[in-house]
């Protein structure tokens, strides 16, 4: 009797305790903190304009304009540091790190001209405190929108709240009158309020953005970059924490299984675990290869796959509508080859589409299909009580794409993803879906009631390609090929005027990833030379 082995827990990998540099948050956010400084010096150039205009109004009571004892200068001196500050903000030469650098040293200097400007009006003997200090608003709202580390922050936190002081030495020293001694502490107890504030502030970002960092790390595996986003969860970019090769992880979100208990959950992931068990196992180069998978501590499931160079086929008939028949023939047998491999072993797919397969490049190899998504296929072979867990809500698939004994709910085998893979075919050689200009239901609909339009009627495709097609879009599963295998066999006996190279595939993919200004095609052999106009 086999042992039933437990899902393994997500293991959080805890970052150095000694890390006290922006690398202990997470790499995203110092380009949103440089990103903020460009603000923050977009919203300061604004005001110091409004500020020099105000400047010039004549004050009611006194009849003298608000800036008559000060040094004017300051305010131009003021949106030249802003403008500059914006300007490097946006530069791309600068990194993000640089950035906030700056940031740090322009909030400073701002705080100094600020506090020159303020004090350098002589105080009386009657004078009241002038409102809160400029200094405190900038060190409060710069530590709420631009996280860095708690010891730069209070570093850079207590020298701009000095400049206010500071300045009023200066002021001092050059012969204005020193303030009555019971205003120094109104004065300057903001100050170390605001330093205390922003400390604290930067605290509780740091140790949010640690958790971030903490959580992101799967495994042995730390993500890196969201690469997509959909109905059942997300795909990240991940890197192995000790070797070299990049990984795909795809997490699947516990709100979105079809369960309705904690019980039926359990049943849910245990079948994944199952299910991912037997992926692991299937060995067609065509199909995406699985690394690992496991259980997060939400309740999220994930798996780490291969991670692919290219893009899927939904991406390439968006460009370029509908492809050649030997292209679609070549892309179509090694979809084949990899749905063979899977239902020998008990797995149906479900879900072939084409933003499933995925055309990448193997080695130097372009035009390499890789079928992903089987890691929430269906294993024949499961216990009648898990079995029924799958058939709890709606239902599962693209309407597009369904065969009618999916819809229905009925057992499902290995020639619904032949009906599938029909319904790629079709809009591979028509360049539309099989039911076109319908929603979902209607398209489900059509699947159960209508017949096809005729392939051949849409496209020159060979008659013999276009029957073999129809036959996999038949109603009743009996009249298609028996198997992907057959089908791989009907389509390798075509006769075609040519067959599709790996020359083809490079000079397509050269040209198509040259118009797109991506760097990959210059590696590519075959490649043809394109001039590409950069704005």
């Amino acid at each position: 009797m086999r042992e039933e082995r437990t899902p393994p827990r997500l293991l959080l990998q805890q970052p150095d305790s000694a890390e006290t540099t922006e690398g202990s948050l997470p790499a995203n956010w110092q380009g949103q903190a440089a990103a903020r400084v460009g603000y923050l010096a977009g919203v300061a150039t604004v005001v110091g304009v409004i500020a020099g205009v105000l400047a010039f109004f004549r004050q009611a009571n006194v009849g003298v304009r608000a800036a008559a004892e000060r040094p004017v200068v300051l305010i131009p001196i003021g949106i030249a540091l802003s403008v500059a500050m914006l300007v490097l903000a946006r530069s791309p030469k600068l990194a993000a790190a640089r950035k906030v650098d700056l940031g740090l040293l322009y909030l400073v200097l701002m705080c100094a001209v600020g506090s020159y400007f303020r004090h350098a009006l002589p105080y009386s003997a009657a004078d009241v405190v002038r409102g809160v200090s400029p200094v405190n608003l900038a060190i409060v709202i710069f530590a709420v929108l631009v996280p860095v580390t708690p010891a730069r922050m209070a570093l850079t936190a207590t020298a701009a709240a000095l400049m206010d002081p500071m300045a009023l030495g200066l002021t001092i020293f050059r012969g204005a009158p020193s303030p009555p001694w019971n205003l120094w502490l109104w004065l300057f107890a903001p100050n170390v309020i605001s330093v205390g504030l922003a400390i604290v502030t930067s605290r509780m970002l740091f140790v949010f953005g640690r958790r971030i960092r903490q959580a992101e790390r799967m495994g042995s595996y730390r993500l890196t970059e969201l690469l997509g986003r959909g109905g059942m969860g997300e795909v990240w970019r991940a890197e192995h924490s000790t070797l070299a090769r990049p990984a795909a992880i795809k997490l699947i979100r516990p709100e979105t299984l079809t369960a309705s208990s904690e019980e039926s959950l359990a049943m849910v992931l245990k079948r994944f675990e199952r299910e991912a068990q037997a992926t692991a196992q299937l060995s067609s180069p065509h199909t995406i290869e699985l690394y690992d998978y496991g259980v997060a501590d939400d309740g999220s499931f994930y798996f780490v796959m291969e991670l692919l160079e290219g893009k899927d086929l939904e991406w390439v008939l968006e460009r370029e509508k509908s492809l050649s028949v030997e292209r679609t023939v070549c892309l179509l047998e090694q979809v084949c080859e990899s749905l063979s491999d899977a239902h020998q072993s008990g797995i149906v797919h479900r879900d072939i589409k084409p933003a499933n397969i995925f055309v990448c490049r193997k080695g130097g190899q372009w035009d390499y299909v890789k079928v992903l998504d089987f890691g929430i296929a269906k294993q024949r072979t499961l216990d009648a009580a898990e079995t029924r867990v799958t058939k709890v809500g709606s239902i599962l698939g693209t309407p597009a794409y369904m065969a009618p004994e999916a819809i229905l709910g009925q057992e499902v085998d290995g020639r619904a993803d032949i009906y599938a893979l029909g319904c790629v075919a079709y809009r591979m050689l028509s360049g539309r879906d099989v039911f076109e200009g319908k929603d979902s239901m209607g398209q489900l609909a059509s699947h159960l009631q209508l017949e096809p339009p005729a392939l051949h009627e849409l496209t020159n495709v060979t008659p013999k390609l276009a029957d073999l097609v129809m036959r996999c879009l038949k109603k009743a599963p009996a009249e298609r090929p028996s198997s992907a295998e057959a089908l791989l066999a009907e389509l390798q006996s075509l006769e075609l005027e040519r067959r599709w190279t790996h020359t083809d595939a490079a000079r397509w993919w050269g040209a198509t990833l040259v118009a797109e200004g991506q760097s990959e095609a210059a590696s590519l052999p075959f490649a043809p030379t394109v001039a590409v106009e950069r704005s």
